[in-house]
């Protein structure tokens, strides 16, 4: 029993260590950032949210080695694109509209 509990406090805070994009693009408070994380994949269901949350990830890190912001999101796009056997167009357009419902969550869990 004891090893069990052990078990799941560690994976309690291994999960809760997981890095989430959508959370570090957020510039408002942790509760806040944390709540429209949680809209967000409710409103743009899993697979989109994974989608974004990728391109999110090499956004933040093209950002931390000096690109500006569009440059970096556009640079991500295409790569997700490419990965995905995509054109950036179709992912960009997809992107804009999961960015948008983003903003709708984060201004709903700022109330």
């Amino acid at each position: 029993m004891k090893e069990r509990i052990l078990l799941v406090i560690s994976l309690i805070f291994t999960n809760s260590a997981i890095a989430d994009s959508v959370v570090d693009m957020c510039s408002k408070s942790d509760k806040i950032c944390a709540c429209a994380s949680s809209q967000l994949k409710e409103d743009v269901g899993a697979d989109d949210y994974t989608l974004y949350e990728a391109i999110g990830a090499v956004y933040i890190s093209n950002q931390a080695e000096g690109m500006n912001r569009g440059d970096a999101w556009d640079a991500a796009v295409k790569d997700e694109a490419t990965k995905r056997g995509s054109t950036s167009t179709k992912i960009l357009s997809k992107t804009n509209s999961i960015g948008r419902a983003h903003n709708k969550a984060i201004k709903s869990c700022n109330k």
